[in-house]
């Protein structure tokens, strides 16, 4: 007989949408509401599965923009890396364009006081693209480095971004946490 998993949310999603992120060009969290990426430590065990899907709208308004998505475990930049994409470049927009993101997070091991706790995720970011152009859209794959230093009372699936100029803007409309088992 299989095992029955019932799927959760440990965050109530909310009901708006949050504030934009105008990250310059370094590590910038994309959900500043950290309630809604929040996991309750009591909640991480090996085996556990989470799911994080979020969508919005951004503006880009340099031709050359690029976009390296990070997660990581934690709640602020100061998380723990859970391994960075490549380098994507934007479609040019000061109006708002649609994103979506979707990430899995595993934990593979808990130790005490973290210090041989480990985690991996993966994941993709997607954007539009230019109308009537063919493959213009944006993709970016994200995850794939597991780490081994991951402290679970300071739990989070915390996404961040890193464009090579200033000016773009992100704002967070839908932020779902889903517990999967």
């Amino acid at each position: 007989m299989s095992r029955q998993y019932f799927s959760d949310f440990p965050n109530e999603p909310l009901g708006v949408a949050n504030a934009a992120v105008t990250p310059g060009t370094s590590l910038t969290a994309l959900f500043g509401n950290t309630s809604q990426i929040a996991i309750p430590a009591a909640d991480v065990r090996p085996g556990k599965v989470w799911r994080l899907s979020a969508g919005g709208i951004y503006t880009s308004p340099g031709s050359t923009t690029t976009l390296v998505v990070t997660p990581f475990w934690g709640t602020t930049t100061g998380g723990v890396s859970l391994g960075a994409s490549i380098a994507i470049t934007l479609v040019t927009s000061v109006s708002a364009q649609a994103w979506w993101l979707q990430g899995l997070l595993m934990c593979r091991a808990v130790g005490l006081a973290g210090a041989f706790s480990t985690f991996i995720a993966q994941g993709e970011f997607m954007g539009q693209g230019v109308a009537g152009t063919a493959s213009s859209g944006v993709q970016i794959s994200f995850g794939g480095t597991q780490s081994a230093v991951c402290d679970p009372a300071a739990g989070g699936f915390q996404i961040g971004l890193t464009p090579n100029v200033t000016g773009s803007s992100f704002t967070p409309q839908i932020v779902l946490l889903q517990s999967l088992n």
